[in-house]
């Protein structure tokens, strides 16, 4: 079953200032990594991404298709509208660019729940040992687009209150394969400055 990789980096990045998905993490920029990742699964690779970082040629070195929001200025559920829109298979992997810790056995997993999921599952979305739900690290059916433009038309963005729409199968920390970094830190996500400056400590310290 061919599946499809969308990788987001359309966010401004306002809180940690510079641009994530640039961001090195072992010496590798990060969304590098979670292409490596999601390559794993995804027979297909492509970034979705605002029409900024396409004037600047933000992400050409990567050689990836690259898409734009039809519904700009939405947040993450534009970006994800515009990369099923151009999508060609019935399931996506989805990442957002800003998990350092992005493992592609816990996708590898996840696309095998895919083959056993009922017939209406149209997400299979991991969740943390804190009970948060990790939405952009999941694998999304092409029939969640419908109500994915639905809510977008009417200007509704939160990424929760549209998956709690869904039938979606969530998978528990605890059935989360061992991972080449701990697996508490799979779903962990930067958003400043000192998230980063974590992240890079943690994986000196799980290198040395």
């Amino acid at each position: 079953m061919e599946i499809s990789g969308i990788i987001l980096a359309g966010g401004g990045s306002r809180r940690m200032g510079v641009n994530k998905a640039l961001l090195e993490i072992g010496g590798t920029p990060l969304i590098s990594n979670l292409i490596s990742q999601l390559s794993a699964v995804a027979n297909t690779l492509m970034i979705s991404c605002s029409q900024r970082d396409v004037d600047s040629n933000t992400y050409r070195f990567l050689n990836l298709p690259i898409v734009t929001d039809i519904y700009p200025g939405l947040g993450p559920l534009g970006g994800l509208h515009a990369g099923l829109s151009h999508s060609r298979t019935e399931w996506n992997a989805v990442s957002a660019c800003d998990l350092p810790f992005a493992s592609k056995e816990l996708l590898m997993y996840m696309h095998s729940l895919v083959e056993i999921a009922g017939s209406g599952v149209q997400a299979i979305v991991p969740v943390a040992a804190n009970g948060k739900v990790q939405p952009l690290f999941a694998l999304y059916h092409i029939n969640v687009l419908p109500s994915l433009q639905e809510a977008l038309e009417q200007q509704h963005s939160r990424v929760m209150d549209w998956l709690n729409g869904l039938n979606v199968q969530y998978v528990p920390e605890g059935e989360f394969p061992e991972s080449f970094i701990n697996k508490q830190d799979t779903l962990l996500n930067m958003n400043t400055p000192d998230d980063y400056r974590m992240a890079v400590e943690r994986v000196t310290t799980q290198s040395d």
